[in-house]
């Protein structure tokens, strides 16, 4: 049997209905072509219940013998637990049976004929009762490396850990200082505050920023605070609770929030709950089993053998299912959450969530919830987050009520991929497509997409990097300043939120950490590229459909990429009110050839974004050519 013989597409209504994720309890309708020159004795659809790892079959019904096809159909109805539901083809003719599954687990779509049991298509069956904060999917996010951001007034040194290393000159690189085993011995600061963070909220607000995320601010002996030495403490480098306070407060009045790094899966041995330098007044678990923090944590060999994050001896792991590490966390009168949002923090992006349990997130979740249904709750999640196990588990992350929106590092990877000439358009468009059917709307509409981050290289060092020798310094930094408005321009029109990780829009450069996370350049900034993220952030602020609009993928030609973002008969995809609005984005990733593409378009006049030239498409057929590396935003005027 020829490949062609058989078809199933994921993708497409007639084969699968409704497209993409399923709300519990409901029906999805499927459909299998077999050519007509084959005996088929009879098509089993076979699905399997994840959760309790459950097949079940069903045989298909002969509907249509039209062409050189015989079409064959069914309906399932998913389970009322939210879970995902996998499924595959069994053809049974007079020769033999053949199999019909997906090409392989990373792509949706088009499938593939087997000989035994195939990879197969996913399901996600959600609780659409649980809504994602409706701000949250208008959001547009700015990261903020507490320590490198900028400094107010002058560093107060007397209150630096006894390791640090502080630096005199802004301008300087970070550094790392280790000893022969390579642990950090040294860590150095470069004394930016929360009232430097103050000081420049109307630059961040002019990015159109709706959201500072920052990384940790509590106490901690490291410049990145992931290594927490107490909750409930502001690290004195940064400043004060009332600073912070006064943070949230400056940033509402300007339609900002906050959103704060948790880090629940570990502490600082340097701790008030660990406290392995006994540098706290505090009994804590190293010192002594009869310390109230013992039970938080794993002994092989009391006290220096102990389960650390990564085998890291700094970063103690904590006991998620402990009782008393919950109460503290979440339900006690004082517990961490409580705590902050008694002084108005909100939002939390969780730090390495596959490595806190999907219980322990829902709790989070409930009580964030309960004080203020708009909080956010976002997790670092690196894979695919709709079917991503962790520690032989199955998370549930998007299933309804674990978390709201996770790190699109897919994303990422995906656009840096197709830039650099790894993968082509086709590619790129089968993987976003398969995102977007594995995840409910909700969630594909509220991922936070980045193109850097503190634990990734800039993008503008990853372009110049992967650029052949050939090219003379001029012509790198042109190509490079292009790819980086393309991809920003990409970013900012794709359905979730964008980050902005504070110093890309100034031109900073940074490959693996520590460079990747150097001081804003203050007075040095790339005043071309500056104004380009100004000019986004304003356009996305400006465009609902650029925020909540549909969003239909376009492969136009292995090195042109795009979408259409809509919005018609004034609704979005959520049923929200919305003025009519309609673009088009367009990228050629080839710096050295143009393209020709035509794709099917709305009738009517087209404005060019960036030039403002007027472009008139009369038949329903839009052509056009491509300089080479051009990005493009066409908007349709009414």
């Amino acid at each position: 049997m020829k490949q062609q013989d058989i078809y199933h597409n994921s993708f497409d209504l007639k084969y699968r209905e409704p497209f993409g994720a399923a709300p519990k309890g409901s029906n999805v309708f499927l459909t299998i072509d077999i050519h007509h020159q084959y005996q088929v004795s009879r098509v089993v659809l076979h699905y399997i219940f994840d959760s309790v790892d459950e097949e079940h079959t069903k045989e298909m019904d002969l509907y249509s013998e039209e062409h050189q096809h015989h079409s064959f159909e069914t309906t399932i109805t998913v389970p009322e637990e939210p879970q995902l539901v996998w499924y595959y083809f069994e053809i049974n003719t007079e020769e033999a049976t053949y199999y019909y599954g997906r090409e392989n687990i990373e792509e949706s779509g088009e499938g593939l004929i087997y000989s035994q049991v195939p990879p197969s298509w996913q399901i996600t069956v959600y609780d659409d009762e649980y809504k994602t904060p409706k701000w949250w999917k208008h959001a547009t996010m700015y990261q903020i490396f507490p320590d490198r951001f900028h400094v107010s007034g002058e560093p107060d040194l007397e209150k630096a850990p006894k390791t640090s290393l502080m630096h005199t000159h802004w301008e300087n690189d970070p550094v790392y200082v280790r000893n022969a085993r390579g642990e950090v011995i040294r860590w150095d600061f470069f004394g930016g505050t929360l009232q430097g963070i103050i000081d420049k909220l109307d630059y961040i607000e002019s990015l159109g920023t709706t959201v500072i995320y920052l990384n940790p601010i509590f106490e901690a002996e490291s410049n990145h605070r992931y290594d927490t030495g107490d909750y409930h403490k502001i690290d004195c480098l940064l400043g004060t609770k009332e600073d912070f306070e006064k943070l949230i407060e400056e940033a509402e009045s300007r339609g900002m929030e906050i959103m704060l790094d948790g880090v629940f899966s570990h502490t600082g041995s340097n701790s008030i709950y660990f406290n392995q330098k006994g540098e706290y007044d505090s009994l804590g678990a190293y010192q002594s089993k009869e310390s109230p923090y013992y039970p938080w944590y794993t002994f092989y060999n009391y006290p220096d053998d102990y389960e650390a994050w990564w085998g890291v001896g700094t970063l103690p792991t904590l006991n998620k299912s402990e009782q008393s590490y919950l109460d503290f966390l979440i339900h006690e009168e004082n517990s961490v959450i409580k705590y902050w949002q008694k002084a108005g923090m909100k939002h939390w992006r969780l730090d390495v969530a596959d490595e806190l349990t999907d219980d322990l997130i829902s709790q989070l979740n409930q009580q964030l919830k309960k004080v203020d249904e708009s909080s956010v709750l976002l997790g670092e999640v690196w894979e695919d987050a709709s079917n991503k196990s962790a520690y032989g588990t199955r998370r549930k992350y998007f299933l309804g009520g674990v978390l709201d929106s996770v790190m699109n590092y897919p994303l990422r990877q995906l656009m840096l991929g197709f830039i650099k000439n790894e993968l082509d358009a086709y590619y790129i468009e089968r993987r976003l497509l398969t995102l977007s059917e594995h995840y409910p709307a909700q969630y594909f509409y509220a991922l936070m997409n980045m193109l850097s981050s503190h634990d990734v290289e800039r993008v503008k060092t990853l372009l110049n990097d992967y650029l052949p020798d050939d090219l003379s310094l001029e012509e790198r930094e042109e190509i490079v300043k292009e790819q980086m408005k393309g991809l920003s321009l990409w970013l900012y029109t794709f359905p979730g939120i964008p980050s902005l990780y504070y110093g890309d829009e100034a031109g900073v450069t940074g490959g693996a950490d520590p460079d990747n996370r150097k001081p804003y350049p203050w007075g040095k900034e790339d005043k071309e590229l500056l104004s380009w993220y100004k000019k986004l952030g304003k356009w996305r602020k400006k465009h609902p459909a650029l925020r909540t609009g549909a969003w239909k993928s376009h492969a136009l030609h292995k090195d042109v990429y795009g979408f259409e973002r809509s919005i018609e008969n004034e609704a979005d995809e959520f049923g929200e009110k919305m003025k009519d609005d309609h673009l088009l984005f367009l990228i050629n990733r080839n710096y050295r050839e143009k393209r020709e593409v035509s794709l099917p378009l709305r009738q009517g006049k087209w404005q060019h974004m960036r030039s403002k030239e007027i472009i008139k498409v009369t038949e329903g057929t839009f052509s056009l050519t491509l300089q080479p590396g051009e990005s493009l935003l066409l908007r349709h005027m009414h």
